[in-house]
């Protein structure tokens, strides 16, 4: 992005476009000489490198160089480079310059300098060079990231259309490709948006800063950011109101139209920004869910629910051996955008589970299917686990209603649960309390065979195992993990009486 000064622009009709610059050698060439003096300067300072910039800026095209330069020094580390900090250098100048009054002569300044020097404990020299190194023009260029001058022209025209968005009440996506990555990224970046599909095509249109006017040119910027990713997708196009005010600060409305065809003018490369949340509800409801350890996962903004021409992104999804449950967080926004998220709702079929803001309960939702509890600041997590818990046991009833009609047949010694479930498409907790099977024993969530718990009760005695440590080897090695579950099967008792685990003993129960 530029600083809206920079925008080059055309107009014409109702319709407004930014001026791109042309790949054509004669661009590159400029482009490459200016990437060459910054590479130059580095180890010199930013006054000297602006001075050569400047003489670029006043021979060529103004705003074009200047774009070009901004870019650039993006790129760059500048640093203060002084044998003291310059603001304590100052002052004690300063201060010094005060009890002498006004200074009128070079002699006077000269007398200040080296009193000062004698004070701060340095050379007058090293006194020179730290007063003012702090100041822009006396930073020194540490690194600069170089780039290839033709990707540099493509960052500019790049950089012109988002800052053409600034302006925008709000645009429309189109887009028949990476509608998952485009849909984190809006809502990542808190913007407020409504999608739909016809022919395939993804519609998504996006609230602008101007048409909500409690928000600020921070909405604005972060509708921009989302254009690298819009550009970088296989098939897109644009289309955005764009607000301008002229001579008489006349608001006018223009259209700004661009598809797949511009995408070879522009930066494609496309880094995803670290993940946040839309709200601090949302964070602090994620945060103390996965503190509960309940065996959910839970995932931020899962696939996306269609249903006819609607489509939703849900803020939350809860998954677990095949089962999933979707969340979504309702608070206020506007009433235009909570009538339309609304109405989103009753059109999607599957079942919900809807956190809705107290302040909203004078709302009507009861044509919506799901769950629906209200919180004041924060989501209840009771709630939330008893509708899970609740999904999970209906679940389990159904699996083992399944289960009653199957024939459970082992063929191995020791056989996981998660085996059988699998075998069977159910949960591990499902085949847990159906199965029972003659010659085997449940121990944990595994079953062994008769047989193969009178060979390990040998084997430890045989073996002269006397600590847990020893038996879990043992144990491990045939595939076998609950360790505490199978001594116990096999009459032993662990003995904890040390906090080193290598020195936890076991013993033979007494019979």
């Amino acid at each position: 992005m530029l600083p809206s000064e920079l925008l080059v622009s055309r107009v014409w009709g109702r319709r407004i476009t930014p001026i791109f610059s042309p790949l054509s050698e004669e661009q590159v060439a400029i482009a490459d000489e200016i990437i060459k003096t910054f590479k130059e300067y580095v180890g010199r300072k930013q006054g000297e490198l602006s001075s050569v910039l400047d003489e670029f800026e006043e021979d060529l095209n103004y705003r074009f160089i200047r774009g070009l330069r901004v870019l650039l020094e993006r790129r760059c580390r500048f640093e203060s480079i002084s044998p003291l900090e310059p603001a304590e250098a100052r002052r004690v100048v300063f201060e010094e310059a005060n009890s002498l009054g006004v200074i009128t002569n070079e002699e006077k300044r000269e007398r200040v300098i080296k009193k000062s020097a004698t004070i701060l404990g340095v050379s007058v020299e090293d006194l020179e060079k730290s007063l003012w190194a702090d100041y822009e023009h006396e930073l020194v260029l540490k690194e600069f990231e170089e780039v290839e001058p033709i990707e540099l022209l493509k960052l500019y025209n790049l950089s012109l259309a988002q800052t053409l968005l600034f302006s925008a009440t709000n645009m429309e996506i189109l887009v028949r490709s990476g509608y998952q990555e485009l849909f984190r990224t809006i809502k990542f970046y808190g913007l407020m948006y409504q999608a739909e599909v016809h022919n395939g095509n993804f519609v998504i249109n996006i609230d602008g800063p101007v048409s909500l006017l409690k928000l600020t040119e921070r909405y604005g910027t972060s509708m921009a950011k989302i254009l690298p990713l819009i550009v970088s997708l296989e098939g897109w196009q644009i289309k955005a109101s764009i607000l301008r005010r002229g001579l008489e600060k006349k608001p006018r409305f223009y259209d700004f139209i661009m598809d797949k065809r511009e995408a070879d003018k522009l930066r494609t490369p496309y880094t995803r920004e670290r993940e946040r949340f839309d709200s601090q509800v949302e964070e602090d409801f994620f945060h103390r869910f996965n503190a509960l350890k309940t065996g959910w996962t839970l995932s931020r903004e899962p696939e996306p629910l269609i249903s006819g021409s609607t489509v939703m992104i849900p803020d939350f999804g809860f998954e677990k051996e095949g089962m999933k449950i979707l969340m979504e967080i309702i608070g206020f926004w506007t009433e235009e955008y909570l009538e339309r998220k609304m109405a989103k709702l009753e059109k999607i079929e599957q079942k919900l589970i809807l956190a809705v803001d107290q302040n909203l309960a004078c709302s009507t939702f009861e044509n919506i299917p799901g769950n629906i509890i209200y919180y004041k600041k924060k989501v209840p997590l009771k709630p939330i686990v008893e509708i899970l818990k609740k999904l999970e046991q209906n679940k389990i009833r159904q699996e083992k209603a399944k289960l009653q009609i199957a024939t459970f047949q082992l063929d191995k010694d020791i056989v996981p649960l998660k085996e059988l479930a699998s075998k069977h498409k159910v949960s591990v907790k499902a085949i847990k309390e159906s199965i029972n099977v003659k010659g085997y024993k449940l121990v944990g969530n595994t079953m062994i065979s008769e047989r193969m718990l009178i060979k390990l009760g040998q084997e430890l005695e045989n073996l002269n195992i006397k600590t847990r440590t020893e038996a879990a080897t043992l144990f491990q090695r045939k595939g076998i993990l609950e360790v505490d579950q199978l001594l116990e099967v096999l009459g032993y008792k662990v003995i904890w009486s040390a906090l080193d685990p290598e020195k936890v003993t076991i013993t033979k129960k007494e019979d």
